[in-house]
C-alpha cells in the first residue's frame, strides 16, 4: 500500500503492518534464554544482602563440593581490569565485575557459581559464605552530603560523583529586577521493567570470543568488552537477539556482561546466565530519584525573565557504565520546554549513595525536567492570579520565533509547539466536559496539561567519554533485485526492522518485500552506536539516505548505458529507471543488478561490478562538550508535544485513575502511524506507572520493593484509551524529514497527571502538587493537610 507525497507514491505515513510482528506472534522469535550451545554450563551470581560493608572474606569451599558445580569465583579470582572510568568531568569509581574490596549496595555481585545448571548453581549460591564487616550506610542524598556522612568513596573527601556550578550574570541580573517563584520538585526512584529481563550468553572458540547478550548497543558492549577483558575488539563479536523490551535500561553495560564471557574464556565452554525478577529489582539500574529547586524571575505579566536552580540525583553507588548523571545533564536541557525563556543557571549534582546504581530510563530527564518547570509555571500562575493556560501562551514558541536557541543551548529548527498546545487544551477541555457531563454528583475530575520539547539523536560524548553520534548503514542488492540492508541500531521491540525496511524501499523505490533487515550483530552490521535517545530513524535513515544516493547514481549510469539514453534523461520510479515521457523504456533494478553482479560485459566504460553502498551518517550542528559560555547543542533534532490528561480521585480512599489522555504530538514526517502511535501508547503507559503507582523506596539501605508484591505495575485496566495526533510535516533538518518518538510518550505524563490531580483536589484545598509518585497514602496526606 502507498500514499502519495508531491504527486508521488510513497511509503511514508503509511499506516504498514510491521514486518517482524508475524515471527514474534507466533512464537519463532530468539531471546537470549532461547540461546542454547552444546556443553553450556549455567551461572548464578552470589549478592550482597548488606548494603555497606568491607569484605574481609568471600569463602567458596562449600559451594564447589556442591552437586553439579564445575567452578566458584570471587572477585579476587577474576583477573580483569577495571571498568574504565572514561569520564574526565566525574570522579573515578574504578568498579570491578565482581566487588574485591567493598560492597556499597544490596545486590552488589560478590561471586559466581558455574553449574550444570541454574538450579544446580542457585542451591551453590547459599553455600558461599561472605564474611563482611558493615560500613555505616547512607540512604538519601540529603543523607550522603551532611558533614558526617560515610563516604562510599574515602578517596574523594565527600559523596559527589559529579559537581557543575552554574552562575550567570544575566540570571543574577534578572533576579535582581523581578520577583522570584521558587518550588522544589521530586521524582521518585522507580525503573524500567521490560518483559525480558537482562541476560548473557557466551562462548569461547578458535581463540574468538562471541557474546549474546540483551542490549541495546552491540558495538558498545563489544568495545567495553575488549577494554575489560584485553582482548582485540576484532576477537569479540557481540549479538543481540531479539530483545524483549530495553527502555535505556538495556543501554548500560552490566558486571555480568563482563563475567559470563570470561567463565566461557576460563572454563572453555558456554556459559549461560538469565536474570530473574528478583534480580532485576535490586540488581539492574535504577532511575529518576530526582530532585530540582527551581526559581523563576517574574516579569509583572507573568513570564519567565530567567531560571535559577540546582538538579539533585541520587546516583545509587554510581558503579555502572555509563555512569548515571546523563539524566541529570538531560533535565537542565529540558528546564526551558518550548517557552520563550532567556536565561537560566542550574547546577548539577550527582550524589552516590547505598542503593542500586541509578542510569537509563526512558525519558532520561526530560520527565524530570519538564515536570519541574511545568508544575513551576502553574504556581507562578497561582501566585499571580493568571490562568496558567493564558500563562502559557505568552510565553510559548510561535512559528515565527524558529530557529530558536534556548537558554541551555539547544536549537530548535523545526516544530509546532504553539500549534500542538492549543489543540491538546482544546481536547482536554472536550474530554473534561465530557466527563462532568456523565460524572455522578460529588466527583472529583481535574484536567492536567504538559508541554515540552524532547532532543533526538543526541550526542553520547558527554556520559562516555568516547562516543560521539555517528551511525552506519549497508546497503546490498543481490542480482534478483532483492535487497539486503544491514544497520547499527538495534530491534527491542520499537518496529526497527519495519521502520529501516521502509526507508530503504522508499529511497530505491522498491516493494517492502524485497528488503532484508540485518542488525543487531557485530560480525554483520556496520559500527553503530545503537538505539537510545529516540536516535535511531534518524541516525539510520542519514545513512540509508546516503547510501541509496550512491546506488541510485550508479543504477542510473548502468540503465542509462543499458538503454542507449542520456542519465539525465532518465527517472526512478516504481522500481525502475524509466526515460521521462517514455513509460515503455525502462530497465527495472533487477536488470541492472543483474548486469552489474552477473552479466558484468554490459556495463558501462569506467563502471565496477557490484551494487553495494556504504555510507557513515553523523548530524550537523551538534555540540560534543559545551561551548565556552556553558551552553551545548546536545541533539541533533527536537521534537515536541502538549499531553492533558483527565483524572478521577476518590477523596477518601486517595485512589487516582487516569480516565482520558491525549498527545498532541510533532515528531516530523511520520514514517508509520501504527508504530509511532505504538510507541506513544507506551510511553503513555509507563508514564501512568512511574506517576501513580512505582516505587523503589530504601530504608537503611535495604530495597523494600524486590518482588512483584511489592512494585506495583498497572495493567491494562489503569491505561485509558489515548487520543493521539500527530502534527507538522518534514522536518527540514534531517533525512527524510524525520526526527524521533521513542521517548515521547513518557515525558509529558507525570506533569500533565499531577497538575490533573491539583485541579481534582482544589476545591478541598490542595494547591499544590510537587512530588511524585501519587499513591494512595501520599494523595490522602495531601487532603487531610489541605484540611488540618
Amino acid at each position: 500500500m502507498q500514499s502519495m507525497q508531491g504527486g508521488r507514491p510513497t511509503l511514508l505515513g503509511v499506516r504498514t503492518p510491521r514486518v517482524e510482528d508475524d515471527r514474534l506472534l507466533a512464537g519463532r522469535g530468539r531471546y537470549i534464554a532461547d540461546v542454547v550451545l552444546p556443553g553450556m554450563v549455567e551461572a548464578a551470581f552470589v549478592r550482597s544482602d548488606v548494603p555497606h560493608a568491607r569484605i574481609r572474606e568471600v569463602d567458596t569451599s562449600a559451594a564447589l563440593e556442591s552437586p553439579g558445580v564445575h567452578a566458584v569465583f570471587t572477585g579476587a579470582d577474576l583477573d580483569l581490569d577495571a571498568v574504565p572510568d572514561r569520564m574526565p568531568w566525574v570522579r573515578p569509581v574504578r568498579h570491578f565485575p565482581l566487588a574485591r574490596d567493598r560492597v556499597r549496595y544490596v545486590g552488589c555481585p560478590l561471586a559466581v557459581v558455574v553449574a550444570d545448571d541454574r538450579y544446580l548453581a542457585e542451591d551453590a549460591t547459599e553455600l558461599v559464605a561472605a564474611d563482611l564487616e558493615p560500613v555505616s550506610t547512607v540512604d538519601t542524598a540529603e543523607q550522603a552530603l551532611s558533614p558526617d556522612a560515610a563516604l562510599l568513596y574515602p578517596e574523594w573527601g565527600d559523596n559527589l560523583l559529579l559537581s557543575v556550578d552554574a552562575d550567570s550574570a544575566e540570571v543574577d541580573a534578572a533576579f535582581e529586577r523581578f520577583r522570584a517563584v521558587s518550588g522544589t520538585f521530586t521524582t521518585h526512584r522507580h525503573s524500567a521493567v521490560p518483559l525480558e529481563g537482562r541476560g548473557v550468553v557466551a562462548e569461547y572458540r578458535d581463540d574468538r570470543l562471541t557474546v549474546w547478550t540483551s542490549t541495546q548497543a552491540a558495538y558498545v558492549v563489544r568495545a567495553m568488552l575488549s577494554a575489560v577483558l584485553g582482548l582485540p575488539e576484532r576477537d569479540i563479536r557481540v549479538v543481540t537477539p531479539d530483545v524483549g523490551g530495553g527502555f535505556g535500561q538495556k543501554n548500560e553495560i552490566y558486571p555480568e556482561e563482563y563475567v559470563v564471557p570470561w567463565l566461557a574464556m576460563r572454563l572453555r565452554r558456554p556459559v549461560r546466565w538469565i536474570e530473574d525478577r528478583h534480580e532485576h529489582l535490586i540488581a539492574a539500574t535504577h532511575a529518576r530519584d530526582t530532585t530540582i529547586d527551581l526559581s523563576a524571575a517574574v516579569r509583572e505579566d507573568g513570564t519567565i525573565a530567567a531560571l535559577r536552580g540546582r538538579v539533585r540525583t541520587d546516583l545509587g553507588s554510581g558503579e555502572i557504565f555509563p555512569a548515571g548523571y546523563g539524566p541529570s545533564l538531560v533535565a537542565v536541557g529540558s528546564l526551558c520546554g518550548p517557552y520563550r525563556i532567556p536565561h537560566q543557571a542550574i547546577a548539577v549534582q550527582g550524589v552516590v549513595t547505598n542503593k542500586t546504581p541509578t542510569g537509563g530510563y526512558r525519558g532520561f530527564g526530560g520527565p524530570e525536567g519538564t515536570f519541574a518547570i511545568e508544575r513551576l509555571v502553574d504556581k507562578i500562575g497561582r501566585e499571580l492570579s493568571i490562568d496558567p493556560l493564558e500563562l502559557r501562551r505568552r510565553m510559548i514558541l510561535a512559528p515565527d520565533d524558529l530557529p530558536y536557541e534556548t537558554a541551555s543551548g539547544a536549537r530548535l529548527e523545526s516544530g509546532t509547539h504553539r500549534e500542538a498546545f492549543e489543540r491538546a487544551v482544546e481536547l482536554g477541555e472536550r474530554m473534561l466536559a465530557e466527563e462532568q457531563g456523565s460524572a455522578a454528583p460529588g466527583t472529583y475530575l481535574g484536567l492536567g496539561f504538559a508541554t515540552y520539547v524532547e532532543g533526538i539523536a543526541s550526542t553520547t560524548f558527554s556520559i562516555t567519554g568516547t562516543w560521539s553520534s555517528q551511525d552506519s548503514a549497508d546497503v546490498r542488492f543481490d542480482a534478483d533485485g532483492g535487497v539486503t540492508v544491514a544497520v547499527g541500531i538495534s530491534a527491542m521491540g520499537q518496529g526497527a526492522h519495519t521502520m529501516v525496511a521502509t526507508l530503504v524501499a522508499e529511497a530505491l523505490t522498491l516493494p517492502i518485500e524485497q528488503v532484508r533487515v540485518v542488525m543487531g550483530d557485530t560480525d554483520t552490521a556496520p559500527f553503530g552506536l545503537g538505539s537510545w535517545a529516540s536516535r535511531s530513524a534518524l541516525v539510520a535513515g542519514g545513512a540509508i539516505d546516503r547510501a541509496a544516493e550512491v546506488l541510485r547514481r550508479k543504477g542510473t549510469a548502468i540503465a542509462a548505458h543499458l538503454l542507449e539514453a542520456s542519465p539525465d534523461d532518465l527517472e526512478l520510479a516504481d522500481g525502475s529507471f524509466q526515460v521521462r515521457g517514455s513509460p515503455g523504456s525502462a530497465i527495472s533494478w533487477t536488470q541492472v543488478a543483474q548486469s552489474a553482479l552477473n552479466r558484468t560485459f554490459e556495463l558501462p566504460p569506467g563502471v565496477e561490478p557490484g551494487l553495494e553502498a556504504r555510507a557513515v551518517y553523523e548530524s550537523t550542528g551538534l555540540d560534543h562538550v559545551p561551548r565556552p559560555d556553558g551552553k551545548m547543542n546536545a541533539c541533533a533534532s527536537y521534537t515536541n508535544a502538549t499531553h492533558t490528561a483527565v483524572v478521577r480521585v476518590d477523596p477518601e480512599t486517595g485512589v487516582v485513575e487516569v480516565v482520558r489522555y491525549a498527545v498532541v504530538h510533532d515528531c516530523g514526517r511520520v514514517i508509520n502511524p501504527l508504530t509511532v502511535a505504538g510507541q506513544i501508547h507506551g510511553g503513555v503507559a509507563q508514564g501512568i506507572g512511574g506517576t501513580l503507582y512505582e516505587q523503589l523506596p530504601y530504608d537503611d539501605g535495604q530495597p523494600l520493593a524486590t518482588t512483584f508484591m511489592e512494585y506495583l505495575l498497572p495493567s491494562a485496566r489503569e491505561i485509558p484509551v489515548m487520543e493521539v495526533e500527530e502534527l507538522g510535516g518534514p522536518a527540514p533538518e534531517t533525512p527524510f524529514g524525520v526526527k524521533g518518538a521513542g521517548e515521547a510518550g513518557i515525558i509529558g505524563a507525570p506533569a500533565a497527571i499531577a497538575g490533573a490531580v491539583e485541579h481534582a483536589l482544589a476545591p478541598l484545598g490542595v494547591t499544590e502538587i510537587d512530588t511524585v509518585p501519587l499513591t494512595p497514602p501520599v494523595v490522602r496526606g495531601l487532603i487531610e493537610e489541605a484540611r488540618a
